[in-house]
């Protein structure tokens, strides 16, 4: 009778201590189990670490891996504007890229009229959507494509930075000093202020009339022997042309104000600035 309770009182006691043994284990798995793959470390904190956890599951890309906005010149043009633009395309009417005759005619408008043409569209002798038809190009994209397939074509302007060229600051000249009257202006722009001509000539004008510019016909900046022959004609006569546009008697066409967007007084003061440095006192 007692060995009968003494092994009843043993296998309570084994299936006590078994079950607190099994517990035990289910405790400490359960716990490996939430924490697995889980270690200490700062860097997992960290500003650019939490960002990056928390961050949209969709981070837009374009198909290039650039950001919207930041695309190269040569970026758009190999994404979009090839299809119509390349050396080897075969659609109608596109300036090709390489091909300067294509090319010339458009450059001789001016930058601001290439822009407006590429960034809205343009209906004449073959058609142009807007950006190409790629509305996901910011303006700045599109105006670098611009120049990219320009200057690959016989032109040579500067490339546009991210959200435009800074204004260029007003002349001091033009301030009237506080109680003193303003001096009074020269209508013709004679004395032209050549830091803000300058600006405008490498703005509108410098892809037909820069020094090494591939445009025939046109005088080229500080080529005294282009120059001489229209010096000779008068600054009135320059302006005029300037102004209302010309058709020389070799070919040359000079569109009204370059194709560009100057005012009168702002096209004077470029025309007098080219004439300058090529001899001229005006």
């Amino acid at each position: 009778m007692n060995s009968f309770k003494n092994k009843q009182q043993g296998s309570a006691l084994t299936n006590l201590v078994g079950g607190i043994a099994i517990l035990g284990i289910s405790v400490f798995l359960l716990a490996k189990l939430a924490n697995s793959g889980y270690s200490a470390d700062v860097d997992l904190v960290t500003e650019n670490a939490t960002a990056t956890r928390i961050m949209p599951a969709g981070n837009l890309k374009l198909g290039d891996g650039a950001e919207p906005g930041q695309r190269t010149g040569k970026q758009v043009f190999d994404k979009v504007c090839f299809q119509c633009h390349a050396a080897d395309s075969s659609t109608a009417f596109s300036p090709k890229m390489t091909h300067n005759a294509d090319w010339a005619p458009r450059i001789a408008k001016g930058l601001d009229t290439l822009f407006n043409s590429a960034l809205h569209g343009f209906t004449g002798q073959g058609n142009m959507p807007a950006k190409g038809g790629a509305t996901d190009l910011t303006d700045d994209e599109v105006k670098r494509a611009v120049v990219y397939m320009a200057n690959n074509s016989g032109g040579s302007f500067p490339e546009p930075v991210a959200g435009g060229a800074a204004s260029a600051p007003a002349s001091a000249s033009g301030a009237a000093v506080a109680g003193q009257a303003e001096p009074e202006k020269n209508t013709e722009v004679a004395a032209a202020d050549d830091g803000q001509a300058k600006a405008n000539f490498e703005k509108s004008c410098q892809a037909c009339h820069a020094a090494n510019s591939a445009i025939p016909n046109a005088p080229k900046l500080g080529n005294k022997d282009d120059w001489a022959p229209r010096i000779a004609q008068g600054k009135d006569t320059l302006f005029k042309h300037a102004i209302e546009g010309f058709t020389g008697a070799k070919g040359g066409v000079m569109p009204p104000k370059g194709g560009s967007a100057l005012s009168d007084d702002e096209v004077k003061a470029v025309v007098t600035y080219m004439a300058n440095q090529a001899g001229a006192k005006f």
